[in-house]
């Protein structure tokens, strides 16, 4: 019945089918790890790591169940977490190229997120320059004939905004003006944001900074 309600988006009905049917299961890891499988299709991201953790605690070279904890720590946004979980699936499954590519985008994601604790000034500068320029990249390539319909009410304010703040953006500009990362930072999450709702799904850095665009400040 999960499975049924699942394949007709009876997402809410299905969650509250794997709810009660959790409480029955116990600590089987085959089971539970079936039960992480159901919760990640229902988008129930926190059940759905509770389960493979269990699953994992009697298995932690099990690459599948491994594999599935990485995704629902990322969709929940704990990308630390995703790392380490996708890092040893992706090592045990050569061939799991799609944790493969969501590793990818995890570690964009730490490496690019200015706001991080424990990084250095010096650092923290030079991912917003970074940024700043692949924001730039970005509406760039969505103002391009085929997007142009698409994204003409929003590429002049923000291609505006963009060109004037882009000579203060800099790693020296940065040093002496701290300011100037957040300002640079709010307007290439608006880019970003933007972008995707008009020119289509991101990928690489693009689709890094709009995940980062939803983290709180010093995650």
């Amino acid at each position: 019945m999960i499975e049924y309600l699942l394949r007709i988006n009876a997402k809410a009905k299905a969650q509250a089918e794997l709810i009660a049917l959790q409480e029955n299961v116990g600590e089987d890891p085959a089971q539970q790890k079936r039960l992480g499988d159901l919760f990640l299709c229902a988008q129930d991201y926190e059940r759905a790591l509770a389960a493979y953790h269990i699953s994992l605690r009697a298995n932690r070279h099990d690459a599948a169940a491994l594999a599935g904890a990485g995704w629902a720590a990322f969709q929940l946004g704990r990308y630390p977490l995703a790392e380490r979980y996708l890092q040893v699936a992706v090592a045990l499954d050569p061939n799991d190229t799609e944790s493969a590519e969501r590793l990818k985008t995890t570690q964009l994601v730490l490496g690019m997120d200015p706001f991080r604790r424990q990084i250095s000034v010096d650092d923290r500068n030079k991912i917003v320059v970074e940024a700043f320029s692949a924001a730039g990249k970005r509406l760039s390539s969505c103002a391009t004939p085929k997007a142009a319909g698409a994204s003409t009410s929003l590429q002049p304010s923000l291609a505006e905004s963009w060109a004037k703040l882009k000579p203060l953006i800099t790693e020296q500009q940065l040093r002496r003006n701290p300011n100037l990362a957040e300002q640079a930072m709010e307007l290439v999450f608006e880019i970003e944001r933007q972008t995707s709702a008009t020119c289509g799904s991101p990928t690489g850095e693009d689709l890094a900074l709009l995940l980062i665009s939803k983290l709180p400040e010093g995650n």
